[in-house]
């Protein structure tokens, strides 16, 4: 079963529509999971969460150019998990917003006055977690996932494998695609070839419209259930159409310019 899993959309709608159209381009996905974040930081919010509840089979495609609208179709329900992310919870007013920075929390009030009713309940009704079989997905760790702490160092590594039995935890928040092994308790950085060997995984997969590892591209995973196996892919996207727009939105000068660096 080969599954693509991507994270942190962030209202960037010139590089979701990037990574779904490879996605579809594939022709071999047979099913799509969602960390969250769809919303936050970018210029788009309303569009990308009807995207996702169109990938997820619960809407039909909304007005997108006839490309996308294709490959959304060759998609549709196939999206069989979306969790909540931070920045998702702060739409609707979650009190996480308290602990946001200065720029987060002017992108996240501008985003929570633009959606509608309708993407604010989409929203609302997402999970903090979902799993199939011995995999987890979670947006920002398993340890209190409410509180959308973050994965930064070994301890952190360690706890997140600590509150669960999981074999494979897959999450997002960083922004920074990462792979870690655990052997009998004991978290190590690990590379994408060496997934599928006898540990125990944390995989990082990046973010699709706010990639901050110094690759500006969107970035997303391929995961082979079966096989098991990893690829991170990443998708070259229109990053002056999404900085311009969040320009005219108004929004933080910096939101628009580190999509230029990732970073």
């Amino acid at each position: 079963m080969k599954i693509a899993v991507f994270s942190d959309v962030h209202s960037n709608l010139e590089a979701y529509r990037a990574v779904i159209l490879d996605i579809a381009g594939r022709r071999d996905v047979d099913a799509l999971w969602c960390l969250g974040d769809v919303v936050g930081y970018g210029a788009d919010p309303e569009i990308c969460v009807h995207i996702t509840r169109a990938l997820a089979g619960s809407a039909p495609p909304p007005a997108v150019d006839e490309e996308l609208a294709g490959a959304i179709g060759s998609l549709a329900g196939k999206l069989r998990y979306v969790v909540l992310g931070n920045h998702d919870a702060a739409a609707f007013g979650h009190r996480i917003i308290n602990y946001f920075n200065e720029v987060a929390r002017v992108a996240a009030l501008w985003t929570a006055a633009e959606i509608s009713p309708l993407a604010c309940s989409f929203l609302r009704n997402l999970p903090l977690t979902e799993a199939e079989g011995d995999v987890l997905l979670v947006h920002s760790t398993p340890v209190r996932p409410q509180e959308f702490h973050y994965i930064t160092k070994v301890g952190d590594a360690k706890e997140a494998f600590g509150a669960t039995d999981a074999a494979v935890i897959f999450y997002g928040h960083n922004h920074r695609p990462v792979v870690v092994s655990d052997r009998g308790g004991r978290p190590a950085a690990a590379k994408p070839e060496d997934f599928g060997k006898d540990a125990r995984w944390l995989v990082n997969v990046g973010s699709v419209g706010q990639p901050r590892d110094g690759d500006y591209r969107a970035c997303y995973v391929m995961y082979d259930a079966g096989d098991p196996r990893l690829e991170f892919v990443r998708v070259d996207y229109d990053v002056d159409g999404a900085a311009g727009k969040i320009l005219k939105a108004d929004l933080p000068r910096v939101l628009a310019e580190r999509l230029h660096y990732g970073w």
